[in-house]
């Protein structure tokens, strides 16, 4: 993916290191390496310095004691790992506070580099995935971490359980020069973004935006073009983003779903995007695909 497209936490700055991982001595050498960095993060919110993500030395793990621990992946040849810091009361009560601030991701992502943000989303994503998997879907048991936090096992049945991402289909809509821009009753008036919605069962990412958009808004779709995709911790996302041609701009609007939608030019979202005001419109932050949909139909026209 080139840089002109590229969306947050679609980075991949860490080599994953798979096979190594998976042995439990590799690990272990790993956490005792002082080359190695700590990642704290509290409820899924990274600890920020001014310059950015609070890197800590793998010694830094003694003051989380028990704390639930994941491997991120070999940065060079240094290892990255990230500790829960959530069993603390607060915030400024966990670890380490004392050196920077625990800040909500989705507050901190607009100021922190393509790289920070991939590993930070990476480590919120696999806590909550873990949080939510602590016993066993076949039998019920408890199960335990394992691979470094690659996966869970079943400690009665044997299970592997591994993470898995929720499909999600999201959708500019354009008709002549406007695009489709709307919002869920659960943000404020005037935040406008693409429409989504999650992937059924037996069902393509591409039927999903065509359905989605009928449903949410009355809107027909024809010719669904696929643009890139978007890792989403929040909490456990993969972001489909497709550019489609509208038959009309009929809108008739699930108003459980969408309680506003509106169609905006093109020369509306370019002046948007220079950082004039158009009425009482906010386009998505940068670091959504939304935005880089809007983007790429905005400025590069390169939406096939």
């Amino acid at each position: 993916m080139s840089s002109s497209v590229i969306c947050a936490f679609s980075a991949e700055p860490l080599e994953r290191a798979s096979a190594a991982r998976m042995n439990a001595e590799w690990i272990a050498a790993r956490l005792a390496d002082p080359e190695s960095l700590l990642l704290p993060l509290y409820r899924g919110d990274p600890l920020i310095r001014e310059n950015g993500i609070a890197f800590l030395s793998a010694a830094a793990r003694a003051e989380f004691r028990d704390a639930p621990l994941v491997f991120l992946g070999l940065s060079g040849e240094r290892a990255v790992f990230a500790v829960d810091a959530s069993a603390a009361p607060s915030p400024e009560a966990a670890p380490f506070a004392d050196i920077g601030r625990y800040l909500p991701l989705r507050e901190a992502a607009d100021a922190l580099s393509d790289r920070e943000i991939a590993i930070a989303g990476h480590a919120r994503w696999l806590f909550d995935w873990h949080r939510r998997h602590l016993f066993c879907a076949n039998c019920g048991a408890p199960t335990a971490v394992a691979d470094g936090g690659a996966k869970r096992l079943c400690t009665k049945c044997q299970s592997e359980h591994f993470p898995r991402s929720d499909p999600v289909a999201i959708v500019l809509a354009v008709h002549e020069d406007h695009c489709l821009l709307g919002r869920s009753p659960r943000f404020p008036p005037g935040f406008l973004s693409a429409l989504a919605g999650f992937v059924e069962a037996a069902e393509t990412p591409e039927a999903c935006a065509v359905r989605e958009l009928r449903e949410e808004a009355g809107v027909v779709l024809t010719d669904v073009r696929y643009q890139f995709s978007q890792p989403w911790p929040f909490p456990s996302s993969l972001m489909m983003g497709f550019i489609a041609d509208a038959k009309d701009r009929a809108l008739t609007l699930d108003r459980k779903e969408i309680e506003e939608a509106r169609w905006l030019s093109r020369s509306e979202i370019a002046a948007l995007l220079g950082g004039e005001q158009v009425s009482d419109v906010r386009l998505p932050p940068r670091f959504t695909i939304a935005r880089r949909l809007i983007e790429r139909w905005a400025q590069d026209g390169e939406d096939r």
